[in-house]
């Protein structure tokens, strides 16, 4: 992916607008389609996603790269091991700021049940975060409600549950202010929801986690081309 990182994708870059509308929409749309299957490019497809309306030569040529990556590697695909044990384990990240449009943060988690990767997203958050806390916690808040469905969806196929779900984060202010029930009165424009202390969480640190990187970080962030398949060889894919 190292070409996207040579266009700004992030904003209206100035560049030449795109004639074909349309065709870019239907690429676009591919591309999306693709996510439910290989979350290594989703947090790109969403930024390229944000320019249907207005594209332009930069936004077009960032898709075609997209594309050569995917042909590059056709084989990548998700594995489900048939050994893996029933504990939900989720890291959250955020980019606080990113938009450099309207200010809004990213919001990117991966959720992994044994260590079989079954949910991802890659969002950028409904209003503006004044502080990287702030958007981490929204992020914690969003991955949270992700848990708390998929652990209804596996109560339904019976499959029991020995320990507490394992909630990743590396941010202390949002883990103290998601552990502490004193810090949620004053933070109620962050819309707490309490949730995160009600569900029986287990917060701890992205660190303490034998993985090198997050795979978390890939859904917020742009990563150099070294990083990015390297991240992906060790979280992703089997």
């Amino acid at each position: 992916m190292q070409t996207i990182e040579r266009y700004k994708i992030f904003a209206y870059t100035g560049s030449v607008p795109f004639i074909d509308i349309q065709a870019y929409r239907r690429l676009i749309g591919r591309l999306m389609y693709l996510t439910n299957t290989r979350p290594d490019i989703t947090f790109f497809v969403q930024q390229l996603s944000q320019f249907l309306a207005k594209p332009t030569i930069a936004h077009y040529t960032a898709a075609i790269r997209i594309l050569r990556y995917i042909k590059e590697a056709p084989s990548l695909g998700l594995f489900f091991s048939s050994n893996t044990y029933a504990h939900l384990k989720a890291f959250c990240d955020s980019d606080w700021g990113t938009c450099s449009d309207s200010r809004q943060s990213m919001t990117g988690f991966s959720v992994y049940l044994g260590n079989s990767l079954i949910s991802w997203k890659s969002k950028k958050q409904n209003t503006i975060s004044r502080s990287s806390c702030e958007a981490e916690y929204r992020a914690m808040v969003t991955v949270t409600c992700e848990i708390q469905w998929l652990t209804y969806l596996l109560q339904d196929f019976k499959v029991p549950f020995e320990q507490p779900s394992l909630l990743y984060c590396d941010n202390d202010s949002a883990r103290y202010i998601a552990t502490n029930l004193v810090f949620h009165d004053r933070k109620k424009h962050v819309h707490t929801n309490q949730i995160i202390k009600e569900k029986k969480l287990v917060i701890t640190k992205k660190n303490d986690y034998k993985l090198l990187n997050s795979s978390s970080y890939i859904r917020t962030k742009r990563r150099s081309k070294n990083s990015f398949e390297l991240q992906n060889f060790h979280t992703t894919y089997v």
